[in-house]
């Protein structure tokens, strides 16, 4: 999957510019001939900052950027390798990225990736030394699978001995931390994360808060010792991380267990019983009608953490209510647990009931499915098959990391090589049949969140635009669409400002293009 920055490369590359600029809340700018030059484009909202250096930087860099508020950063696109600094400079964040000169003999470096939805705070993982700096997978959340590069060795520390009995005190500690998992599964909380020497934390309305007293390591092997197998402790001892479910009482979560700096580490989410209305999300009810298409694909995109899944789990329930349908959904991990009513739905987890999303979409069209919910689109493999699936009768539903319409379009084509790209953009106009792209804005209220969105429906004239690659012009497709049914985010957060649930300042900094908000007021 190519990176959101490439998107801004490329303009650099038909530009035949040296360099780009990117900061918080300004406007892009190339670098020519030693002077910057703005491009005609919006803002870069912080937010979106996020997405773009997400696919540039290790969770090893990640520390450094927090610790030192700048880090060395390098990409390679399209054979030319760039480098650059991203800094923090007044909670704002800065890139630049130059073309590097790559000296006779050498190819360009390959950037590791990253995934910057990995647990907040994630110290480095160290790495067997080696000629050339190699790093190992960065562990993820329970939500989030392993990095997909070549395993590499490392030595594994001594994490506590599991088959023990955990003592007195590590029980009275374990049941502290189950008391915070009940608290947060009953106040609707996102995340929760255990660190050894620090208190939980839980995620609430997009901000992490301290609950209770500090987590030791033998109390977090304690709270898992009777889920943890023979095999997934020895997963755990080899590679540092392991998956893992925790049932307290019907009240469920989803687990990731990670080895780190200062000992074992826990991510857990909680898997809903109960998918939430689209009027409890505060979405309008025409979005009923993105899962009445016959067939093709739908996607949601935005930055992790907005509400996509959420939104989906509303719109398959709504499904389930309304349609004798059969349902399939592939997720990794699954969030909200479905029970069939007027439709008959089937989930697969991703490395439980099926190896990967390429392998169970494939299977799933066996399965005799009208919908499939696919939990994310990551690579070329899963897309393709996705793709297939939207052309042979079935309706896609899925998920995707971009801040807009024309950037998930993008974002498809981009992840194949060249000589696919054209039969990709055919099939993409022919199948595609709306994006919607959602972000939070903070309310009054500090632990609520209101939900804002962009809604792109495939009309003639878009699917043209992206048969044509003139995506740079579906902007445009989206502001003038309102008769076709389509809301710009810049007209959301005007409403949701003239409904008084977020403040005119909160839907500016969370407005792409400002001025278009202005306008929309």
């Amino acid at each position: 999957m190519a990176a959101a920055i490439d998107s801004l490369l490329k303009i650099l590359d038909a530009q035949k510019a040296d360099g780009l600029v990117l900061a918080s809340d300004r406007v892009p700018s190339l670098k020519r001939a030693g002077a910057d030059v703005p491009l005609s484009m919006p803002k870069i909202s912080h937010e979106m900052m996020g997405m773009f250096f997400e696919d540039l930087i290790s969770a090893e860099q990640r520390q450094e950027l927090d610790a030192r508020k700048a880090v060395k950063v390098e990409h390679t696109f399209e054979g030319q390798r760039f480098s650059g600094e991203l800094k923090i400079d007044g909670g704002r964040y800065h890139l630049s990225l130059a073309k590097a000169r790559v000296a006779a003999g050498t190819g360009p470096s390959r950037p590791v990736p990253t995934d910057m939805r990995a647990v907040p705070d994630l110290p480095p993982v160290r790495a067997a030394a080696t000629p050339a700096p190699v790093r190992p997978p960065a562990p993820t959340r329970a939500s989030e699978p392993a990095i997909h590069e070549p395993p590499v060795s490392v030595p594994a520390p001594v994490v506590g001995d599991m088959s023990e009995e955990p003592d007195e005190e590590a029980q009275r500690l374990a049941d502290e931390l189950r008391g915070v998992l009940q608290r947060a599964h009953w106040e609707g909380a996102a995340d929760v994360i255990f660190s050894t020497g620090l208190a939980p934390r839980v995620r609430s309305g997009g901000d992490l808060r301290e609950i209770g007293v500090p987590a030791t390591e033998a109390a977090i092997l304690a709270l898992f010792a009777r889920v943890l197998g023979p095999e997934q402790r020895a997963r755990l001892r080899a590679t540092g991380s392991v998956d893992a479910a925790l049932d307290l009482g019907g009240l469920r979560f989803r687990a990731n267990l990670f080895r780190q700096q200062r000992g074992l580490s826990a991510a857990l989410r909680p898997v809903r019983d109960k998918a939430p209305t689209l009027a409890e999300l505060g979405l309008p009810d025409d979005f009923t009608a993105l899962v009445g298409y016959p067939a093709g694909l739908v996607l949601f995109t935005g930055p992790t953490g907005s509400g996509k899944s959420t939104t989906l789990a509303a719109l398959v329930e709504h499904v389930n209510r309304t349609a004798a349908k059969h349902v399939v959904t592939l997720e990794d991990p699954i969030e909200h647990v479905f029970t069939s009513r007027r439709s008959l739905i089937h989930q697969r987890e991703v490395g439980r009931d099926v190896a990967s999303f390429a392998e169970g979409l494939r299977a799933s069209l066996r399965e005799a499915p009208d919908v499939i919910l696919l939990g994310e689109m990551r690579d070329p493999e899963t897309i393709s098959a996705a793709l297939t699936a939207a052309e042979t009768g079935h309706l896609v539903l899925s998920t995707l990391h971009a801040a807009g319409a024309a950037m998930a379009v993008d974002r498809i084509i981009d992840g194949f090589s060249g000589h696919q790209q054209t039969q990709v953009r055919l099939q993409l106009a022919g199948t595609l049949r709306a994006i919607v792209t959602q972000v939070l804005v903070p309310t009054a209220r500090p632990s609520e969140r209101a939900v804002a969105f962009e809604k792109m429906l495939v009309t003639a004239a878009v699917a043209a635009q992206i048969r044509e690659g003139r995506g740079h012009q579906i902007a445009t497709a989206i502001q003038t669409g309102r008769a076709d049914g389509m809301v710009s985010l810049e007209q959301s957060l005007a409403a949701l400002v003239r409904a008084r649930k977020v403040s005119l300042e909160a839907a500016m900094s969370a407005a792409q293009d400002p001025e278009a908000l202005r306008r929309s007021m």
